[in-house]
Parts: C-alpha cells; sequence; structure tokens
C-alpha cells in the first residue's frame, strides 16, 4: 500500500480561509484536517465546520462537474455532450473573437463569484488584454467594494479584520460574525473575555444581539440616521477625540453643521430606536477605547449603503479609533510580496474603453473614477500603487445591455463560479438576459440553474486542488499560503482546470500568449513572493501563515492616503466625483414611510440576506451532510403576525410583491419585528430538474424574484440595489417546491 502524504492546504469554502491538512492517498483525498500550526498562529479550532467535513463528499459528489461539456439541444433543454478543453478553448475562443470583432471588445462580459473562487487579477488580466472595460455581474457593489472603496476614499486603507483580543468596544452593523467570519468572530469572544463592551445594530435579534449590552432594533433601512444621530450626540456632549479631530481630519466644521439635522428625537422617530438607547450607544462606544466596528453584506445593500458607510467612518475617525491597535487598524500591503498589479508584463485598458463601462457614467464610486482618484492618494502614503477594489461596471446596467442592447450590444458571457440567477436582484431580468446572449460559458462545480443556461459547461478546480496565496487585497494584516493537495487531472475519474488555467489557455487562443510567461498558477504565484527570496512552496513550509507587523498611528508620519492627507469627515473624493460630500440619510423608496400607498397592499418590510450555518449563498445545496441542517428555505415571522395569517410553525407560505411571489417555511420568532420579515437568500433546488421552465426550482423560493435592481432606485454612489427595505405580504402556501 502506498503511503499517505499530508499536504498544506487553505479550505475556502466561505471566508474563513482555514489551513487545513489534506491526506492524500494515490492522488485521492482521504481525510481533512485542521492545521495546528495554523491555528496557533491564527486562531482555534472551528469545532466541527459542517461545510469542512463535508469535504470528500463534496469532491467525489456524483453530481459534480468533472468534464466539459456542450449544449446539444436548444438553450435550456437539458441536452448535453462531453468534449475535451482542447475543443472548449478552440470554440469559445473563435465565438470570443468574432463577436469582437462585429461588436467590439466591450461586448464581451463575465459574470463571477465570491473571491475564494480565484484570483480576481487573474480573471481581470484576460479581460483587459481582451481590451473590455470590464462589463461584469456579480454581488460586488452589493459586499467588498462598497465597505473597502468607502474606506479608502475616507481615511485611505480598508482594515479587513479589525477586531482584535485589545477590542473595548465592538459595534456590529448589520452583521452577524459568529455565523459568516471565523477569525472575527474568535477575536470578538476574547475581546469580550477582556472587558469589551458590545454593540449590535440589526432590525433582527441575532446571537450577536442576544449577548450585546446595547441592541438597536431600528427600522430596516434606517442605518444612516441612527449613525448621525451618534455623530451628533458625541459631537454635542464633547465625547470626541479633540486632539485627533483638530490635527487630523478635514471637514469637522461642515460635519457639526450637518450632524445639527439629527437631533436624538427627530432620529428616533426616524429609527423607531428610543433616543436614550441611541445615546447610551453613542456613549458607551466614544467612552470604550480603542473600538472597532464590524459591517459585512448587511448594511451595502441599502439605498443609503453609501451614506451608511461613510458615516460609519466618520464615528470612527471622531473617537479617534482609526490606526491603533484594537482599533480599525490599516495594516497596508506585504512589504516584501508584490501585488498583482506590480508584476511585469503590466496589462492597461485605454481610457477610451474604460469610459464604456456600463454604469460607470453614473455610479461613480463603484468604476474607475472613484478608483482614480482614489488610487493616487493611496499610492503617496503607502509608496507603492495598490489594487484598489473597484466594480469597473455596475451589474444591472450590465444586464440591461444584454437584453436591450442598450447603450451598445453586450453577446457574450463567461461565468465563473457564479450562480447569478440566485445570487444577483431582479432574477426575472438575469433569465433574460443570459438567454439573450450569442455565446454563454459557465465554469462552475456543478449545474447550476445558470449552467443549465450555457452553451459550454467547463468544470472547476476545488480549493484542495489548487495552490492559495492570499492577502485579502492587501487590506488584512494577515497572508495566507497554501499547496494544491489533490491532481486536477486523473484519466478516466475527472478533468478540472483552475482559473488561472483557464484564462490563460484562452487567453493564449486569442493573441495574449506574450502576457501570461508563468504557465503554472504555482509559477505566477513565485512571482508574487520572488521578493522574500522564497519561492512559493517555500513560503507554504516555512511560513504558511503570518500576521505582517503593523505600526499603529502612521498617519503622524505620512499622512492618510486620501487626497488631503487627512481622514475625510467631509469627503473630496465624493466632491470631485459630484456627490454629497457628507452623509445625509434618505428615506428608500419602497418602504412603508417612503410608499404608504404601496404599503396598503403589501404593508410588511422584507429583508434578506442573513446567514446560515453551513450553507455559504448559493452552495452546498446538493451535499446531503450539509442540506440537513437546513433542508427548506426559512422565512421569520413574527408569532402576532402569523397568528394573524393563519400561519404555523413549519408552514409553507408565500411572499409576496408586486414583483411576483416565491414559498419559503414559516419560522416563528420574536426578535424580529411585527411588520418585518427576513427571507433566506440564494435558494434553490439541486434535486428538482434542470431543464426549463423548472431550472432546478430557482423559480420556487428564490427571493431574489422578489427584489428590484432598477438603477433607479440603487444606491446613487456604489450602485448597490436594495436588500432591505421591500414591501411584501404573506399567506399560507399548500405545499412547497417539487411536491
Amino acid at each position: 500500500m502506498s503511503t499517505i502524504e499530508i499536504k498544506k492546504s487553505v479550505c475556502t469554502f466561505c471566508k474563513g480561509e482555514c489551513g487545513v491538512l489534506v491526506h492524500v492517498q494515490d492522488g485521492h483525498l482521504v481525510k481533512v484536517e485542521e492545521d495546528p500550526e495554523w491555528l496557533r498562529k491564527v486562531y482555534p479550532p472551528t469545532r466541527g465546520c459542517p461545510r469542512l467535513k463535508s469535504t470528500a463528499e463534496f469532491f467525489y459528489h456524483p453530481k459534480r462537474v468533472n468534464f466539459p461539456l456542450k449544449r446539444a439541444g436548444e438553450r435550456g433543454e437539458g441536452k448535453w455532450k462531453q468534449i475535451t478543453w482542447d475543443q472548449a478553448f478552440d470554440e469559445i475562443a473563435e465565438k470570443i473573437d468574432r463577436l469582437k470583432t462585429q461588436f467590439g471588445p466591450e461586448a464581451i462580459a463575465s459574470t463571477r463569484g465570491t473571491s475564494y473562487k480565484g484570483e480576481f487579477a487573474i480573471r481581470n488580466r484576460f479581460y483587459r488584454l481582451l481590451g473590455t472595460p470590464l462589463n461584469e455581474i456579480g454581488s460586488q457593489c452589493l459586499c467588498f467594494i462598497p465597505r473597502s472603496i468607502l474606506a479608502d476614499a475616507i481615511v485611505g486603507m480598508f482594515p479587513h479584520f479589525s477586531v482584535t483580543p485589545q477590542t473595548k468596544c465592538i459595534v456590529h452593523l448589520g452583521v452577524e460574525p459568529l455565523i459568516s467570519r471565523p477569525i472575527t468572530a474568535y477575536n470578538i469572544i476574547e475581546a469580550q473575555k477582556n472587558g469589551a463592551r458590545s454593540i449590535v445594530i440589526d432590525p433582527r435579534r441575532t446571537r450577536s444581539a442576544s449577548r450585546a449590552d446595547v441592541w438597536l432594533q431600528l427600522r430596516p433601512g434606517t442605518d444612516c440616521a441612527l449613525l448621525m444621530g451618534m455623530i451628533n450626540f458625541i459631537i454635542n456632549e464633547n465625547l470626541y477625540d479633540r486632539n485627533f479631530v483638530d490635527k487630523y481630519c478635514y471637514g469637522f466644521d461642515q460635519l457639526k453643521e450637518r450632524a445639527r439635522e439629527y437631533s436624538l428625537e427627530q432620529v428616533a422617530r426616524i429609527t423607531e430606536v428610543p433616543a436614550e438607547k441611541i445615546a447610551e450607544a453613542a456613549t458607551v462606544y466614544a467612552t470604550n477605547k480603542p473600538g472597532a466596528m464590524v459591517e459585512g453584506m448587511g448594511i451595502e445593500e441599502l439605498q443609503s449603503n453609501a451614506q451608511v458607510l461613510h458615516a460609519r467612518w466618520i464615528l470612527a475617525s471622531l473617537v479617534g479609533n482609526i490606526d491603533v491597535e484594537g482599533g480599525e487598524e490599516l495594516s497596508g500591503p506585504h512589504p516584501l510580496i508584490l501585488n498583482h498589479g506590480q508584476l511585469e508584463p503590466k496589462v492597461e485598458v485605454s481610457q477610451e474603453q474604460r469610459r464604456k463601462a456600463l454604469g460607470s457614467d453614473r455610479f461613480k464610486m463603484l468604476t474607475w473614477q472613484g478608483q482614480d482618484i482614489i488610487s493616487r492618494s493611496m499610492k503617496r502614503t503607502w509608496g507603492r500603487p495598490l489594487e484598489v477594489a473597484s466594480g469597473a461596471s455596475h451589474p444591472p446596467s450590465v444586464l440591461r445591455a444584454m437584453s436591450t442592447g442598450q447603450p451598445y450590444p453586450v453577446r457574450a458571457a463567461i461565468t465563473f463560479g457564479n450562480n447569478c440567477m440566485v445570487a444577483s436582484g431582479n432574477s426575472k431580468l438575469v433569465y433574460q438576459s443570459l438567454k439573450s446572449l450569442d455565446l454563454y460559458a459557465v465554469c462552475d462545480y456543478w449545474m447550476t440553474p445558470c449552467a443549465e443556461l450555457a452553451d459550454y459547461v467547463l468544470p472547476g478546480s476545488h480549493w484542495a486542488e489548487r495552490p492559495m496565496l492570499w492577502d485579502f487585497n492587501s487590506y488584512s494584516p494577515y497572508m495566507i499560503a497554501g499547496e494544491a493537495a489533490l491532481p486536477h487531472t486523473i484519466p478516466g475519474e475527472y478533468d478540472h482546470k483552475e482559473d488561472f488555467a483557464f484564462f490563460r489557455e484562452l487567453g493564449i487562443r486569442l493573441g495574449q500568449e506574450k502576457y501570461w510567461p508563468w504557465k503554472t498558477l504555482e509559477e505566477y504565484y513565485d512571482a508574487l513572493v520572488k521578493p522574500t527570496g522564497m519561492t512559493h512552496n517555500e513560503y507554504v513550509h516555512k511560513v504558511r501563515c503570518e500576521r505582517k507587523p503593523v505600526a499603529y498611528k502612521k498617519y503622524e508620519k505620512v499622512g492618510f492616503g486620501t487626497p488631503t492627507g487627512k481622514a475625510e469627515l467631509y469627503s473630496t473624493v465624493h466632491e470631485q466625483l459630484g456627490y454629497d460630500p457628507l452623509p445625509r440619510y434618505q428615506e428608500p423608496n419602497e418602504t412603508r414611510v417612503g410608499n404608504p400607498e404601496l404599503a396598503k397592499e403589501y404593508p410588511l418590510t422584507l429583508i434578506t440576506g442573513g446567514r446560515i450555518i453551513g450553507l455559504y449563498h448559493s452552495e452546498f445545496r446538493q451535499i446531503d451532510s450539509v442540506r440537513r441542517l437546513r433542508p427548506n428555505p426559512v422565512v421569520q415571522i413574527h408569532p402576532e403576525t402569523a397568528k394573524q395569517h393563519g400561519i404555523k410553525q413549519g408552514d409553507w407560505v408565500w411572499i409576496e410583491n408586486k414583483r411576483g411571489r416565491v414559498r419559503q417555511t414559516a419560522e416563528l420568532f420574536d426578535g424580529i419585528k411585527p411588520d418585518v420579515v427576513h427571507a433566506e437568500h440564494s435558494w434553490w433546488f439541486p434535486e428538482l430538474p434542470g431543464e426549463e421552465p423548472s431550472l432546478h426550482g430557482v423559480w420556487q423560493s428564490n427571493i431574489n424574484v422578489l427584489t428590484d435592481d432598477d438603477p433607479d432606485v440603487c444606491n446613487q454612489v456604489t450602485g448597490a440595489w436594495p436588500l432591505r427595505t421591500t414591501l411584501c405580504k404573506i399567506y399560507r402556501a399548500e405545499t412547497g417546491p417539487g411536491q
């Protein structure tokens, strides 16, 4: 019997990025366990993560896509034939080249999932060489990009993991890190053991809210007003750090004037949070330093999300929590490891093409205009160009160009690790847009609803098949690395490809060969770590995971990476882009306050996006051991509301609004207001038929059937569509999907 090798890999089944040991025999996975070395350096064991336990079940699942497939019938008919990778690459490249010649490179779009599916820079290299303005569909303007780019604009860097055991006050902004962020969760628990106070701002009583010192159960969508009320109180009570504000902040007088509009009484009326609770939260935050705030996909999806994020950074700046240990640590890039933009040969997109990025004329902070201003300032402070997270384009605008041809045709798209039929807003438009394409290729693990509409479905690689080098886009003090544990190909069993091989092979066929001098992802990572004097493999085995040395109060010597060199309470970046340079609360268009007539028919506020143990966005529904933890989608309803509608625990109920209706099972929950319901997102049913009209039950429980992504209702700064302020009604359904 052959010996068992133990490989140092990184699990990316969620945003934890946990170091693991993969036991391999004859190229096959034997078992996976947590890496003790990693646990010593980063955080303790996850104590039985169901996703990690399912690794072998996932990898060897009988429904996994293991070989390239080409559509053999009409699109959506569910008929496929197996082909080789060479045939797939040749045919896709030929069609891209033809469409590029006919319509221009801007006609080639992409859709992508979260970062752990692969390196954004690799995908971007391919599209830039193609000459596209990176017209892309994804969740970029809902998640990391608004959070990072607003931090970049206000304080010149984004602290991806701020909470440490030294933190004395933790503010949760519509996020539940005890479920969604393992590193942060551990640090929160340790900080609370050390006496840290906790403030939770959330319409739902989450686990964190149950343990909080102050829970502010606000009316959904009113976060900006709440934070502005806290700002006004802190200024009026002289609780701010006068020395830091006087020396290192820009625009305090203008902020003070704006904040006067948000008295505690006025904010209490808007948010439905008692004035004394707001004052208590502001006092706790201002008097327990250092403090850090945690936000995830919780406040980005508000129509006023950019204003919320701006106010969040104003609060942190007012009390002097910026770039101090246990506060908002601005760690900056690793001093030795290169970022992707520094690799030669470099690739640029012409200004003419960048201006064609869909939505860039309107959503300027999201796209290249905001990126240009911010990157110049950050380079001055950090000493080298950083890859500012940017959406490049506005996803809802890309979808409309696909379906209407305006302002120009978008005729092809490549999906890499993305199930946008359930993960993007307005699923009906996503469907129409994908169906309209001349070429649609999907690289993924599964036959998702999107894959069922494709011309080609190509097997993507699992994290155990890929090396890893990740610094959270230069925004985290952590640098992590792992080796590929399993082969990409075993003849007769499977033939997968990672993003690097996928885009390199396609790029070479399109004339990009000289820009891909690295033959493998391992060679590419060798180039990034070269200044350390190590290869990537040596870095994995000698370093594995490191927390970069962090110097604090760097602003005293080099200033902030902003246009003024200060923390910009009054944002000159916003001002240059034509936006309000100070936060101002705006009532969302679809609330009982903003639209009382619509509320007569749809009296409940629908919020969505809460995390679930085991599941990760649209994934793991076909993994039996994980699916058992959540067999069906759940909508949380207050017991009083459920009683009014004759709904009992576990009943299937319809959730309906003016855009459609879907079914989920009722969970009676008194930790939510009677006029609010929370529905789970990204639901589809792999067990239901894949061919149309079913598409794996995509229309049955997918809450994005009900969300609106019209550019007119999107946040005008970052382009996010609202997921927290949709009006709806509920009533019993007789059966569930597939019954």
